[in-house]
């Protein structure tokens, strides 16, 4: 085994939650029933066919809050309701009780990709104590963001604990390192499960001496899907064409129990108008309805920036009793990513949907692909990444943040809570992640692989095109698909050449009107997300959590989604004519 020695910060952090009691259902029961009818604890006992003294307990806490009150007539104790009480009882759920409090943490951000980990998952060294020949590796990050959703991650809160809205506070970081040990083309120890897929690619190239144009060794068996979230996912999961999307937005805000979050890289006010009469249904459900918005202005589109207040005068058309539960917040995350999140109503559980949509936009015509899961891990780790999106660099917390810290805290304790099941393991990936699953994909496949995207632009040679060569060198079929060449790629005087690429062993094929975002290796392996593998340029100007998507490893994964894209008019046009009339926001 093969040790790196990897630079961190490490550092004490504290955090402000808050915790105490919450009502339970037959506290609630015992404060109704006394607002009806005078009862002594026995007989509260017996009609709710309960221990005596699990009522009398409840009632001590009901009698702490002032809900309840206790009398004598006649000889004889009764507990009633007070004025408080009785206007409590009415209300759907108690208030929680709750207290605030400081916990102190010690956490590590790595210095090669900015990652955050507790300190205690790793095996830290310190320059004094480092052996003669330790491999360090470079430092090339000299900062790190505190509102880092990965970070939030890690703060352990108990079930009856909630992560309050205010920033994190450090203390002055020191520098030791992280012992990592790399054998057969794989971390083998010295990092935590959830270590992301980009961190974990990084230390396997360094450790092999890769450079981005070579390839790593050939390992089929080794383990991909560590510490990741699970479901069980069927075709319905696989959601594919653009009325589906449309159709999968209105069965969102019509199953969801209280909330529905939206985030598209776009907004367009005639998209609001075609969904306004389902929000509006929504909202007199008293359904809250936050809708986050990424970018105003599409570069590859070339037309003047689009305008919120087009978007903002549509949703001013809501009554005025909806208005106020659909929330469009004012400030762009910076993201392209797109996400669709509600609790379901039917059957309880949080649904994620990560993809390629800009549900907010779209016109709903165009070959879309998203994925759908039910699994409270990575919903939470979903809604972390917006929440750090909408995060100010000083000061107070919007209200859309305080609201999505809320549900994230709810998704938090049914992590907790329920374990995570389902023959299908789905990790999250985000930004450098997704250049990571293009090398697993070259290192993994024995079969074949497929990219397809929107857009074909400046970085497919990096990014995609040799290690793909590499791939095909060992005998992988591969295939690329795009839509439209990127318009930066034109303004350079290039146009994609499937003769010239093809003498590379790879296939080139341009399809009409696909706006997904996939890449698929053999049968039980598929990346879904809203990044274009084929043109977007990752740096550090862009906001963390840019792209969103989830990597799926199981049985015939894959061949579902062929199966799903099968139906669809998708057009081969063999060789490239030229950049097509149409264009689709990226």
């Amino acid at each position: 085994m093969k040790y790196l020695y990897v630079p961190l910060y490490r550092m004490a952090v504290s955090y402000v939650y808050s915790f105490g009691r919450r009502w339970s259902v037959i506290e609630h029961m015992l404060l109704v029933e006394s607002t009806a009818a005078k009862h002594s604890a026995m007989e509260l006992a017996k009609l709710a066919d309960v221990p005596h003294r699990l009522v009398v307990e409840a009632l001590i806490n009901l009698l702490r809050a002032n809900w309840v009150e206790v009398r004598s007539e006649n000889e004889k104790i009764y507990f009633a309701a007070t004025p408080a009480g009785r206007r409590r009882a009415k209300e759907k759920s108690l208030p929680e009780r709750l207290q605030r409090d400081t916990k102190w943490d010690s956490v590590c951000v790595d210095r090669l990709t900015g990652h955050w980990m507790r300190a205690d998952d790793l095996d830290l060294v310190y320059e004094r104590n480092l052996p003669a020949d330790a491999v360090k590796l470079p430092a090339l990050i000299h900062t790190f963001e505190p509102n880092d959703a990965a970070l939030r991650d890690l703060f352990r809160l108990n079930l009856d604990e909630s992560l309050e809205p205010t920033a994190p506070q450090f203390r002055t970081p020191s520098l030791p390192y992280a012992r990592v040990g790399i054998a057969f083309g794989e971390v083998q120890a010295g990092l935590p499960s959830s270590a992301p897929l980009g961190l974990r690619d990084v230390l396997v190239r360094h450790a092999s001496g890769i450079t981005d144009e070579g390839g790593a060794t050939y390992a089929p068996s080794s383990p991909i899907m560590q510490g990741t979230a699970r479901d069980e996912l069927s075709a319905d999961d696989i959601i594919v064409g653009g009325p589906a999307h449309l159709e999968l937005v209105r069965n969102a805000l019509e199953r969801a129990k209280s909330t529905v979050v939206i985030h598209s890289c776009f907004l367009g006010a005639d998209t609001l108008r075609l969904l306004l009469p389902d929000l509006e249904r929504a909202a007199k459900r008293k359904i809250g309805i936050e809708l986050l918005w990424g970018l105003h202005v599409d570069p590859e589109a070339g037309r003047p920036p689009r305008k919120f207040s087009d978007v903002a005068a549509v949703l001013a058309e809501l009554p005025p009793g909806a208005r106020g539960r659909v929330r469009l917040s004012p400030l762009s995350s910076g993201s392209h990513a797109k996400v669709l999140i509600y609790d379901d109503r039917y059957t309880g559980a949080w649904t994620t949907v990560v993809g390629s949509c800009n549900f907010l936009s779209s016109e709903f015509d165009w070959v879309e692909v998203s994925l759908r899961t039910r699994s409270p891990l990575f919903a939470s780790k979903v809604v972390s990444r917006l929440l750090s999106h909408q995060l100010p660099a000083v000061g107070n917390w919007t209200g859309t943040a305080r609201r999505l810290n809320a549900i994230w805290s709810e998704l938090k304790h049914r992590v907790r809570a329920q374990p995570e099941t389902g023959r299908y393991g789905i990790s999250l990936v985000v930004d450098h992640d997704h250049y990571a699953c293009v090398t697993l994909a070259r290192d993994r496949a024995a079969r074949d692989i497929v990219i397809a995207c929107d857009l074909y632009g400046l970085s497919a040679e990096t990014s995609v095109l040799v290690p793909m060569e590499t791939a095909a060198a060992r005998g992988i079929d591969v295939q690329l698909e795009y839509t439209r060449p990127s318009r930066f790629l034109l303004e350079e005087g290039q146009e994609p050449s499937p003769a010239e690429i093809g003498k590379r062993r790879l296939k080139l094929r341009r399809v009409e009107d696909v706006h997904a975002k996939y890449i698929g290796w053999d049968e039980d392996n598929i990346v879904i997300s809203s990044f274009n593998w084929m043109a977007t340029a990752l740096d550090a100007r862009r906001s963390r959590a840019a792209e969103i998507g989830a990597f799926v490893n199981g049985p015939g994964i894959r061949s579902m989604l062929a199966a799903k894209l099968h139906g669809q008019p998708i057009v081969d046009h063999g060789q490239d004519d030229g950049p097509e009339g149409r264009t689709r926001p990226s």
